[in-house]
């Protein structure tokens, strides 16, 4: 019989007809049991899931991650664990920065021209920083 370590009560039928509580908790339950409540309801997973802080070990790599359309910026998914280096995460997040000197923000757009040497005043509007942007760029 599988251990699951339960985070929410919910009801279970043992056999078709009646009817338990399965409280929070480490439960030793009913391999049957353990697929309904970790596979369908979600509200309990298997002890060797967790890392030592209680985060699934189970989600997604960070390509996996950006692939299905999220921002790096939030790796991990909250109550996971990453599967991916720090190092393969900065390589995400960096990647999904905005290239364009026209769509970038204030503060990104003044890093920009101050990295190409163009001079701007730094209390310019994002009008006046993007009209210094060479049209090539």
């Amino acid at each position: 019989m599988p251990i699951i370590l339960v985070k929410k009560p919910f009801p279970f039928a043992v056999d078709g007809n009646q009817v338990i509580e399965i409280p929070a908790g480490e439960q030793d339950v009913s391999e049957r049991c353990a697929l309904v409540a970790v596979e369908h309801l979600g509200v309990a997973s298997y002890p060797s899931q967790l890392d030592t802080n209680g985060l699934r070990l189970d989600g997604p790599t960070i390509a996996e991650f950006v692939a299905a359309g999220y921002l790096a910026a939030s790796y991990p998914p909250e109550g996971y664990a990453s599967r991916s280096s720090q190092e393969e995460v900065d390589m995400a997040i960096e990647a999904q920065k905005e290239t364009d000197p026209l769509k970038m923000k204030v503060p990104d757009l003044k890093a920009w021209l101050a990295g190409k040497g163009i001079e701007f005043d730094p209390t310019a509007n994002k009008e006046a920083l993007q009209a210094l942007v060479p049209k090539g760029d």
